[in-house]
């Protein structure tokens, strides 16, 4: 009589956490890019083409998603972690256990869900770019600029001479007008 009853309370545990038992503690978080085979470059670590396809965790810090591709401007989304109407609903259920699995869904995350998920993006081409410069890019025949003592300012790799940078995205060619020629903004 006594297992029954151990039985039967964790099995009432168990089944109270509703979201983490319906949703689970990870979701697939999609980038995807016209056009596609762009790089995708996550802060946590991981990397991919377009269209890309993450195993990422519920319940976490928010994170960033950068999307190049030569000729292109870069693009950076950043992600966040918080509650969804879909973990709400299958959490709703716990009320009638006492409460017991809410503090399972809040502890494993179950609720939450990723914002935005997909991450889409179209990239905007750089004005002026010629095919064979774009080689020359992705090939990496660019030396970089120097960072300089001042934010949003860098130092050519060439002449050392001082360049605004603030309006100019990272990756993009600078061109240092004294010895025409480029270099990478990092």
């Amino acid at each position: 009589m006594f297992s029954k009853i151990i039985g039967a309370l964790g099995l009432t545990i168990l089944l109270s956490s509703c979201a983490t038992v319906i949703r689970g503690v990870h979701e697939d978080f999609k980038v995807v890019s016209e056009p596609a085979g762009a790089d995708v470059y996550l802060s946590t670590g991981e990397k991919g083409v377009t269209p890309a396809t993450f195993r990422k965790r519920r319940r976490g810090n928010s994170f960033l998603v950068t999307i190049s591709k030569p000729g292109y401007y870069s693009q950076t989304v950043t992600v966040k972690s918080k509650g969804s109407p879909t973990g709400a609903a299958a959490t709703a259920g716990n009320a009638a256990t006492a409460g017991i699995g809410v503090a399972v869904d809040a502890g494993t995350g179950a609720w939450d869900s990723l914002y935005p998920n997909p991450v889409s993006v179209r990239l905007v081409p750089q004005p002026g770019e010629h095919p064979a410069r774009n080689r020359r890019l992705a090939a990496g025949d660019y030396p970089v600029a120097i960072p300089a003592e001042r934010a949003g300012m860098v130092r050519s790799p060439y002449t050392r001479r001082l360049y605004d940078v603030h309006a100019v995205p990272h990756g993009s060619l600078v061109h240092d007008v004294d010895v025409d020629k480029f270099f990478l903004n990092p």
